[in-house]
């Protein structure tokens, strides 16, 4: 048998289907019932807010339905958690839901403008000058070294089980015509983010510039958001550590959204532990006009960040490129997460 000159290792054939880069996705899933089966609320509850939730980013329900259906049943399982939350919504931008619906609600009359106002003191924009943040992955120049993983965590401080870039790997083929597709996974900081949406106490809110972000004060790890998250970049935080390969790596602050929190004190509950996790594309680096820390570090130059609506940038070209596609395309989140065949 020869060897095929076209299929070199580490690097994608480009006539792979972008629907088997979905199926890669959904292969790592977790399964839903285990998620939510170690917390103390409703499982079926949970299924069900989160399958809607997706479904409103798909545009088969509005905002205004889902918290009309689940507003009694949510009031019911949280109860002061989410009577004293904002009203939820699917964005920031004016697209919270009416407001007859917020006033028939259980929650606290708002909206998550005023959250995401009130979190977002750093940001000093005016408006019409917040670029919206997004990330082009070239997978023919990935080459599965892992360094945006251990640059991530080496950032971040995230503890073990929590990973907010993963690179997915598959082989196709039979030896001796074998490739290795590598898919890197971040946080596709969705337009449309059903996380967002199934929040009953909104501690998951989308920014002016386009990044999904998580208060880790107002977050009860209910886990709900995890499953309904179309491409698994969410981590509950279990309150382990690195103590025991690295001493004192827990005395080290997550430099996280630019709040120190000190030291980690898993035994006290302290956040983030106990809360869910996920990429925030380094929001602390991009307020100090630098790139994420998973950009910087790339040998391959694989990962390209800018702003999507400047269409003189170089990540809006490429993300306007043919060679352009979007994970999960048919769910409606609508990712600022672009790869390249």
């Amino acid at each position: 048998m020869s060897v095929d000159d076209d299929a070199t290792p580490g690097v994608p054939s480009v006539d792979v289907d972008p629907q088997q880069f979905d199926e890669m996705v959904d292969e790592e899933a977790d399964d839903p019932d285990e998620v939510l089966s170690a917390v103390d609320f409703d499982t079926d509850l949970g299924v069900a807010m989160a399958e809607d939730a997706q479904r409103v980013s798909h545009g088969e329900l509005t905002s205004d339905e889902y918290w009309e259906r689940y507003d009694e049943a949510a009031e019911a399982e949280f109860g002061d958690a989410y009577r004293e939350t904002p009203n939820p919504a699917v964005d920031r931008d004016g697209q919270t839901i009416s407001t007859d619906t917020a006033e028939s609600l259980g929650c606290s009359v708002g909206s998550m403008c005023d959250v995401a106002e009130q979190l977002d003191e750093n940001d000093a924009a005016s408006e019409g000058d917040t670029p919206r943040w997004g990330m082009v992955i070239d997978l023919q120049k990935c080459v599965g070294c892992d360094s945006c993983t251990v640059a991530c965590k080496a950032e971040n401080r995230t503890p073990p089980g929590v990973s907010y870039n993963v690179v997915m790997e598959e082989e196709r083929g039979e030896f001796p015509n074998v490739t290795r597709t590598n898919l890197p996974r971040p946080c596709m900081q969705c337009e449309n983010p059903p996380c967002v949406q199934v929040c009953p106490v909104s501690a998951t809110y989308k920014m002016d510039d386009g990044v999904v972000n998580i208060d880790y004060d107002r977050c009860i790890g209910c886990r709900y958001c995890m499953i309904g998250c179309p491409y698994g970049a969410r981590y509950f935080d279990f309150g382990g550590d690195y103590d025991d390969e690295v001493e004192g790596a827990g005395e080290i602050t997550s430099p996280e959204y630019g709040v120190d929190r000190g030291k980690r004190e898993a035994d006290a509950g302290k956040s983030p532990v106990g809360n869910v996790r996920k990429c925030s594309f380094c929001t602390h680096r991009l307020e100090r006009g630098e790139e994420p820390a998973c950009v910087e570090t790339c040998i391959g130059d694989a990962r390209n960040m800018g702003d999507l609506d400047d269409p003189d940038s170089e990540v809006a070209e490429m993300a306007d490129s043919t060679r352009s596609f979007q994970l999960k395309e048919g769910e409606g989140t609508d990712p600022n997460v672009y790869y390249l065949e």
